[in-house]
């Protein structure tokens, strides 16, 4: 057997098994919101496969932020970046000789999508915080409280440059939400461009 061809199947299998491995994670989390009978097979079978990295991310990084334990997004994060890298490195090896430098350039490539994506999703929070301050939504419920324990951190240090505006409207999520459109479109944008 040719061994390109061996390395573009590792690789495939790699890259493609983290992507269904992620999702196997996604749904163990997910279902044990609804607490269910942890004695059906798709439970145990679920728990066999998820637990093992669920419960040694907790034990090396126990991330918790508004009350939510985070540990998986983390260990998500970890299998996300390994996976694309070393299947993308391996494909890229298996197609033909490749620089030697290859896999530096495909982890610092995988590095910026993701700082890329993340600043994507704490845009979308500051909006929605944004829009829960003109409508004031009771603080009770989960959804305000999960969106204010993960965004009140980081508009804490504009908290003395930014007081509240007229009529006690909080207008922190708004700079910050330029701040960080700023980076992104800039400085994000033309760095993953250039990869």
């Amino acid at each position: 057997m040719d061994f390109n061809l061996i390395l573009l199947t590792f690789g495939r299998l790699i890259y493609y098994g983290s992507f269904v491995y992620i999702w196997l994670i996604i749904l163990r989390v997910l279902l044990t919101w609804i607490n269910p009978n942890p004695y059906t097979p798709v439970m145990r079978f679920l728990a066999r496969v998820a637990d093992p990295v669920l419960v040694r991310a907790r034990r090396l990084v126990p991330f918790t932020l508004g009350g939510l334990d985070f540990s998986p997004v983390l260990a998500l994060i970890v299998i996300s970046f390994a996976g694309s890298v070393l299947g993308k490195w391996l494909m890229l090896l298996g197609s033909g000789p490749q620089s030697p430098s290859l896999l530096f350039i495909l982890a610092v490539g995988e590095l910026l999508s993701l700082i890329q994506s993340l600043l994507w999703l704490i845009i979308i929070l500051m909006f929605i915080r944004l829009l829960m301050s003109l409508v004031r939504p009771s603080p009770y419920n989960i959804i305000v409280r999960i969106v204010f324990g993960l965004t009140e951190p980081l508009l804490a240090p504009l908290r003395r440059a930014f007081p509240p505006g007229p009529g006690g409207l909080d207008f922190r999520p708004l700079v910050f939400l330029l701040i960080l459109l700023l980076v992104q479109l800039v400085l994000l944008g033309s760095l993953v461009s250039a990869y």
